[in-house]
């Protein structure tokens, strides 16, 4: 073989090999983009539960807080009135801003889950605002509405009773 067609045989095998290294090393960033982008996406819907997760554990900690006080002798019920008023602001300013994120961010199954949990804790605010709407300290009603509102806060309620 003479020396003109090996350097062009080996120029070949050079352009071969390099072309396949670089095909290789293009898969293997591809895939490391794509792993990275999975992660951010994890990130993101678990940011997006974890902040959801929160706003409704303190709406459910301020609405026991609320009940409790409801039950007991003699409320204040102008007190409770302004607290409830922030639970609705909670309700309907970080909860549900949460709750969009997630069924942005979230599979469906999740997205209900949080629109079901939303729904429930807006009734439980229902429920206690009727027990003091229009009564007075310590209105007989007020005790009923109240108890009424139990079947919201109450966790055994709520295991008996799973999400679907």
């Amino acid at each position: 073989m003479d020396s003109g067609v090996a350097a062009v045989m080996g120029a070949a095998v050079g352009v071969v090999g390099t072309t396949l290294a670089a095909a290789v090393a293009g898969l293997s960033a591809q895939r490391q983009i794509r792993a990275e982008h999975r992660h951010w996406r994890r990130q993101l819907r678990r940011d997006a539960y974890s902040a959801f997760t929160a706003k409704a554990d303190e709406l459910h900690k301020t609405l026991k807080e609320i009940n409790a006080e409801l039950t007991t002798q003699g409320p204040d019920l102008d007190a409770l009135r302004e607290r409830l008023g922030g639970a609705r602001g909670l309700l309907h300013g970080g909860l549900a801003d949460a709750q969009a994120t997630v069924e942005i961010e979230g599979p469906e199954k999740l997205a209900r889950m949080a629109e079901e949990l939303s729904r429930s804790l807006s009734a439980c605010v229902a429920a206690i605002s009727a027990a003091t709407v229009g009564q007075g300290a310590g209105g007989p009603s007020a005790v009923t509405e109240s108890q009424g509102a139990r079947r919201f806060l109450d966790p055994r309620i709520v295991k008996a009773h799973p999400v679907r």
